[in-house]
């Protein structure tokens, strides 16, 4: 323990390791660790669309392709003249892309496990590949400083960007797909517009090689990662300006990504993991110890921080909870760093038992003083149609009420309709229940009697908050992420039948279309008959208003020009192809899935739905390996 003295940074390392050991690990654990080459790993990916497929590269020229949590590899792709530098799957993961020392790039079609092609271009070693977001294409950046775009289609290089004076070290696509971000070894980072061909921006605060790269998925801001052991954030709006910096740490920081749950980047370096808030980047919110050789791929999912690891020749996977600190069981977020009108996050702010039952007694109590006051003396005197907070009182013997499962009173459900007639007028008010009026709760006594239909309400009142807010920015297209369990189908059947009864579906858009048809789906294999029904109603309602587009696009894009570079209307095209297959899994359901009674009531909608398919429906595309044959055949 007298080595602790000593100031050097492994000894730093160790004691801050010895004094946290026991929270960290509460919030630290490993997955999985395995030897996964005979020689050194250079590079590690998880695949962008399960997150379940891991792909290895070392310098045993060797390529191996895991499944996450198993012991073996699920397949080993061999061929390569030269160490594997880098790789990267395409979005289906049906593609992988290796970049060599040599500067050769190998295009490996997984399902068929054989090479489907080799480019080369660069006159030395690959030494960052990326996809890009839409489209067959992908960016390679090398020890030549010379960044290349690719185009699988044609398996050429259709644009080349010289500019860095050093090797450029990682490349990252804008979330629009319009712009790459270069990070090299000399210090800058570019901006590059890929419609225009050049440099859009140069940013040349960084005192060492910039590592790490990562946009913002819905603001203009970007955030990188150096060896000078600092994360900037840059706003790409405008000038371009460095908004904030954080204070050096301990070591080059390795890996960085945005936490938009918390408004925050996530730092990762050799030893520490830290989260900077994007309004005060010097400072940070949290700090977890790690000892991390060296950082290859990250997730970031629900508060849980997934890294790719390695040292030598083993590989491992470690996730850290970024929600826990220290012994508690809930990440607490400061006050000070709410916006106005944003919602608070689903778990309760407040640490005590007291406080957080105080919390959701007052929730609870405004929800049932806002129906109280809509439908109360209608409830009590004529009995509701359906689930809600009255049906959970005492009932009296002759209580006609329904025991079947209903949905609470909301914006679109049957409930909510048949609240919104009129209420009884006064001569009609002498009845079935003598002397009882608008009803006096006890709010205390009524949670603690009833404290799952008091989760229950909290939960929806959480998520119709949250629905609304997506709604006020025009982001429908992250529904999908809010909406996960199978209790929110209540709250989209709500907001579906809101969307339809103020004639609001003008507003939708493509991308709310293809985010809201998996939902939609999904209603329509549930047991209530009302949800089947509405999310039928609102997929009529999208067919009728994205139908004709979903086609056009469809029919003009099936043969798109090989050196084409329009990435918007790749992105259209992509978008377009989604919902066409999501019309197509409600058209299976129309026919197996769904109750024959609710299917029948929809006859037009599925002759509607038919022709749609029939008329969207374009030539199949060849596989990469069947258009190669074709480019070399004479």
């Amino acid at each position: 323990w007298g080595l602790l003295a000593r100031p050097c940074s492994r000894c730093r390392r160790f004691r801050r390791a010895a004094m946290s050991s026991s929270s960290n690990s509460k919030r630290l654990w490993k997955i999985q660790d395995f030897v996964a080459h005979s020689g050194q790993v250079q590079c590690a990916r998880l695949g962008g669309k399960s997150g379940q497929v891991l792909a290895t590269g070392g310098d045993d020229r060797r390529v191996n392709i895991w499944k996450v949590g198993k012991p073996n590899a699920l397949m080993s792709l061999t061929g390569h003249t030269s160490t594997v530098e880098c790789l990267v799957f395409d979005k289906e993961e049906e593609v992988l892309v290796v970049g060599c020392e040599g500067g050769s790039i190998q295009v490996w079609n997984l399902e068929y496990r054989k090479m489907s092609g080799t480019l080369a271009g660069h006159r030395t070693k690959c030494s960052s590949i990326e996809f890009h977001p839409y489209g067959e294409f992908f960016a390679s950046g090398s020890v030549d400083t010379n960044l290349k775009i690719w185009d699988l289609r044609r398996k050429s290089c259709i644009q080349t960007f010289p500019g860095h004076s050093a090797a450029i070290s990682t490349i990252r696509f804008s979330p629009h797909g319009r712009w790459v971000a270069t990070g090299s070894l000399d210090n800058h980072v570019k901006i590059w517009d890929l419609t225009a061909g050049k440099v859009m921006k140069d940013l040349d605060l960084h005192k060492g090689a910039v590592t790490s790269l990562a946009f913002h998925a819905k603001e203009y801001l970007l955030a990188t990662g150096s060896v000078d052991r600092t994360v900037k954030l840059w706003s790409l709006e405008g000038a371009c300006l460095n908004v904030g910096s954080s204070q050096p740490g301990m070591g080059s920081v390795q890996n960085v990504r945005f936490y938009p749950e918390e408004k925050s980047v996530v730092g990762a370096s050799q030893d520490i993991v830290r989260l900077h808030p994007c309004d005060a980047m010097s400072t940070h919110s949290d700090a977890i110890d790690v000892d991390w050789k060296c950082v290859h791929d990250t997730r970031l999912h629900e508060g849980k921080f997934l890294s790719v690891l390695s040292e030598g020749s083993q590989v491992s996977i470690e996730v850290l909870d970024l929600q826990r600190k220290g012994d508690s069981l809930q990440r607490l977020r400061p006050p000070e760093r709410l916006q106005p009108g944003i919602s608070p996050p689903e778990q309760p702010v407040q640490s005590s038992p007291a406080a957080v039952a105080a919390a959701v007694t007052a929730e609870v109590a405004a929800a049932v003083e806002r129906v109280k006051a809509a439908d109360a003396e209608r409830r009590f005197k004529h009995g509701p149609a359906g689930e809600g907070i009255a049906a959970e009182l005492p009932r009296r013997d002759n209580d006609p009420r329904p025991t079947s499962p209903g949905i609470a009173p909301g914006l679109g459900s049957p409930v909510a309709k048949k609240a919104a007639m009129p209420p009884p007028t006064s001569s009609s008010s002498s009845c079935q229940y003598p002397g009882i009026g608008a009803p006096q709760i006890d709010i205390a006594s009524f949670s603690a009697q009833h404290p799952q239909l008091v989760g229950v309400l909290q939960r929806r009142l959480d998520q119709a908050k949250r629905v609304q807010e997506l709604w006020a920015k025009g982001n429908l297209a992250s529904i999908g992420a809010v909406l996960q369990m199978p209790q929110d189908q209540a709250v989209l059947c709500d907001f579906f039948g809101s969307v339809l009864r103020k004639d609001l579906s003008g507003s939708l858009n493509l991308d709310s279309c293809m985010a809201l048809l998996p939902l939609l789906q999904d209603m329509m294999t549930s047991k209530y008959e009302d949800f089947a029904a509405s999310a039928l109603t609102f997929s009529s309602t999208l067919l009728e208003q994205f139908g004709s587009i979903i086609t056009e696009t469809r029919l003009r894009c099936s043969e798109i020009p090989e050196r084409q570079m329009d990435f918007a209307q790749e992105e259209r095209y992509v978008k377009c192809n989604r919902c066409y297959d999501a019309f197509g899994e409600i058209q299976k359901l129309l026919a197996e899935g769904i109750s024959p009674a609710v299917a029948a009531r929809f006859g037009a909608f599925r002759s509607s739905l038919r022709v749609f398919l029939s008329r969207s429906k374009k030539k199949k595309k060849k596989r990469p390996e069947e258009r190669t044959s074709e480019l070399q055949s004479p």
